[in-house]
């Protein structure tokens, strides 16, 4: 019982100093970890990557964020403990049990699909990596939505933390596709050039970069926010959270700001929140 009240005494003195939800303006009685603790090894997700949330916000995303832990925590190694392995498993278990359609469509590969696509992450390799078992889940649409709603939340997310007040405004997004040949050194130094800013992320003073790491810059007066986030050893999001008035301002300097960058996103508080918390 004690550490159960010692952490509803956290939760309430996180509530009292942020009583707004950090995704959508409203009321928030709960908080959110994000990201969500089944991305990390033994649940040993970041300190103080924790969020105040309504109950609505938080529940929204458990199936998005219950499947993409799977593909999140596939590494790019033979080498693994075996309790990451049976986290991972049960992790597998869930998507099976509770979004059979998700599964079915990672399932949904040829046997050319896996040669091919080994091919082109690994080259010369790909194919000994394929006689060893190696895989390939199809990312198909359910998987590219999923992917798309979790960094926008995850862009409300960084804002909130840095900026510190509720986003109302726009949000581009991108997931880079880690093995394209336009991914070059070059590619990425460019994305990180935007981005100075490099947080300490661990837990219990065990730094956890390589499973959760990212670059950002940020103002609070102008309302923006600029992410590179990496997680494990295959996903790289690209995140913009930029309010309404920086955005229209964009627009008018450069017509093609928008064909030029990543997704775009509307998302606008109704009604409007005004302040900070």
């Amino acid at each position: 019982m004690g550490e159960a009240n010692r952490k509803l005494k956290l939760r309430q003195r996180l509530l009292k100093a942020h009583p707004l939800c950090a995704y959508c303006g409203d009321i928030a009685t709960t908080t959110d970890h994000c990201p969500p603790r089944t991305f990390f090894e033994a649940r040993h997700w970041p300190e103080t990557y924790e969020f105040p949330a309504c109950q609505p916000c938080n529940a929204n995303a458990r199936l998005d964020e219950q499947a993409l832990a799977v593909l999140i925590r596939c590494r790019l190694t033979e080498l693994r403990s075996e309790a990451d392995q049976l986290e991972w498993e049960k992790l597998v278990r869930g998507v099976t049990n509770n979004q059979p359609q998700m599964m079915a469509e990672w399932k949904n590969v040829t046997r050319n699909d896996v040669k091919r696509g080994l091919r082109y992450a690994f080259g010369s390799d790909g194919d000994a990596r394929r006689s060893r078992g190696w895989g390939l889940a199809n990312m198909g649409p359910l998987t590219q939505a999923a992917i798309r709603r979790f960094m926008i939340k995850l862009a409300k997310a960084l804002y909130y933390r840095h900026n510190n007040h509720v986003f109302d405004g726009v949000i581009y997004v991108r997931h880079v596709d880690r093995f394209s040949k336009d991914t070059t050194p070059e590619f990425i130094g460019e994305m990180l050039r935007m981005a100075p800013g490099s947080p300490k992320i661990a837990r219990n003073g065990k730094p956890l970069f390589d499973q959760f790491i990212y670059r950002f810059n940020h103002s609070p007066q102008h309302r923006v926010m600029y992410a590179v986030v990496q997680f494990g050893d295959q996903f790289i999001f690209q995140l913009i959270a930029i309010g309404p008035e920086m955005d229209a301002q964009l627009m008018r300097m450069n017509p093609d700001w928008r064909l030029e960058n990543p997704a775009r996103h509307e998302c606008f508080l109704t009604p409007p929140v005004s302040g900070g918390s």
